[in-house]
């Protein structure tokens, strides 16, 4: 999943956490933030919504600070020194980002990795947000964060994209980890056009060292997608020596061929901008090692292998 610093975080006037008082029964997401130009999370030109919280505990994690959703401790308040942060109340955190410079101060201090500088939004004000930059765009790409974890929401807001006659030419996906069970991943289907699904390793101890879960959901979810016509593609985040090993390379070209060899496979190269330290113990990953990846899982009979996002300078 890819980073939000790519473009500044489009936020609101106060967002009060934990409640959230909005409309009654009125959809709304958590964002982290907004990339409105990308060409990196699905093809053409994407608008992009970062949601906030996560599932998983990712070591390699870009977006860590999306993983936690704000349960308004209050640890980050007495920190901020712009005054940005307050507690009005008991359980609540409120949020004016007019002196905020996104020190991530706040971040630094909080127990769960969580933002508590992210927005609230309903689904009509983020249409309404896209609809100024519908001629320039391809589609809509909602990752995070775990996009699914607010599916509810999700479904109402591309749902909404559908429907209207000024944005239905919006292809809509999701850069999932894949751990929504089929039968919620069922709503979704009919304005969904496609999933980018992460498996981060085919072994499934490999997979609980790199990310704290099993990847029982995430194979379970890629057969379902398949068989749906909704897999865009699956995603490799290439970590030498960890995750480009011939024994793991084997493993995963295996299990992806099982379910279609042709599935569109995109690679990407470890960084570590946006990390945790403890990531930092790996190498950033070189272009040749993506190179050699890319030629091992073609050579194991994956017809559609390819990169994204790989300098070669």
């Amino acid at each position: 999943m890819t980073a939000p610093a790519r473009g500044a975080p489009v936020r609101g006037p106060l967002l009060l956490h934990h409640p959230v008082t909005i409309a009654p029964g009125a959809p709304v997401l958590e964002v982290a933030g907004v990339v409105r130009s990308s060409a990196v999370d699905g093809p053409g030109n994407r608008y992009v919504l970062f949601l906030q919280g996560c599932n998983f505990d990712c070591t390699a994690c870009h977006n860590p600070t999306t993983i936690g959703r704000c349960d308004a401790c209050g640890a980050c308040v007495p920190v901020c020194p712009h005054g940005a942060l307050s507690l009005p109340e008991p359980g609540v955190v409120a949020y004016d980002p007019a002196p905020c410079d996104r020190c991530k101060l706040c971040v630094t201090v909080c127990p769960i990795d969580a933002d508590p500088a992210i927005r609230v939004v309903p689904v009509d004000v983020l249409v309404e947000e896209i609809r100024p930059l519908a001629r320039f765009l391809s589609g809509v790409t909602v990752t995070g964060g775990e996009p699914t974890i607010q599916a509810g929401a999700l479904a109402a807001l591309f749902a909404a994209l559908k429907a209207d006659a000024g944005l239905g030419h919006l292809t809509t996906l999701v850069d999932t980890n894949g751990t929504l069970p089929p039968a919620r991943w069922k709503p979704l289907l009919p304005v969904l056009d496609g999933a980018m699904v992460d498996l981060k390793a085919a072994s499934s101890d490999l997979h609980q060292r790199l990310t704290g879960h099993d990847n029982v959901a995430v194979k379970e979810t890629i057969r379902f997608l398949s068989s749906a016509g909704k897999l865009a593609e699956v995603r490799l985040l290439v970590v030498e020596g960890v995750t480009d090993t011939d024994e793991e390379l084997a493993a995963w070209a295996e299990f992806v061929a099982a379910v279609d060899p042709g599935i569109p496979v995109r690679l990407m190269a470890f960084r570590h901008t946006g990390t945790r330290e403890r990531a930092r113990i790996w190498p950033e990953t070189s272009p040749e090692a993506v190179d050699r990846v890319q030629e091992r899982l073609t050579a194991l009979g994956l017809t559609a292998v390819g990169s994204i996002g790989v300098s070669r300078r």
